[in-house]
């Protein structure tokens, strides 16, 4: 059976609220050191760099690491009763396909916002003004994307996943 798309946001919901906890703990940890001056001066490039390095990497490995695992799920997912498969087939991920997944859901539109956030800080012209439009287009477009045809977000299509409903309460798919 698949997932409803409130089945999907919620479980999203939960994931993302995860990994702002993580992003916290990393500002809560790094933000002293950078107001202390122990760390080096890295600029606005650099900063962005060194959180998508502490932050967004490690969010995406761990997802992709849950989504191949042994439960098939995030613990949104998890909670919530859901799995991710590949399409057509229904069978378990592989690692690769889970990364490039979490790759398009996570590291992508972050990465963008991130960039568009540099470009619009130093002055930004047009150029950055339409990176600011495209960070904020690629998450709407896979919200918009829940509720159209077969429930599959782009990132699904592209990775060729799909994400199932379970019973409730059971851990294995």
């Amino acid at each position: 059976m698949t997932s409803t798309p409130r089945q999907r946001l919620l479980a999203g919901l939960i994931d993302l609220g995860l990994a702002l906890a993580w992003a916290l703990v990393v500002a809560a940890v790094g933000v002293p050191l950078y107001l202390s001056g122990r760390t080096p001066v890295l600029g606005p490039l650099g900063l962005n760099l060194l959180g998508l390095v502490l932050v967004v990497l490690p969010v995406t490995v761990a997802l992709t690491v849950l989504e191949c695992g042994r439960y098939e799920a995030t613990p949104g997912k998890l909670r919530l009763g859901l799995r991710v498969r590949v399409d057509p087939t229904g069978s378990r991920l592989s690692w690769q396909r889970s990364l490039l997944r979490n790759l398009l859901k996570l590291g992508v539109p972050w990465t963008l916002g991130h960039l568009a956030a540099i470009a619009l800080a130093g002055g930004g012209g047009i150029d950055a003004q339409i990176g600011a439009v495209l960070s904020m287009a690629v998450p709407v477009a896979y919200v918009v994307t829940l509720f159209r045809g077969d429930g599959r977000t782009v990132y699904d299509h592209l990775a060729g996943t799909m994400v199932i409903s379970t019973a409730p309460g059971r851990r294995f798919a």
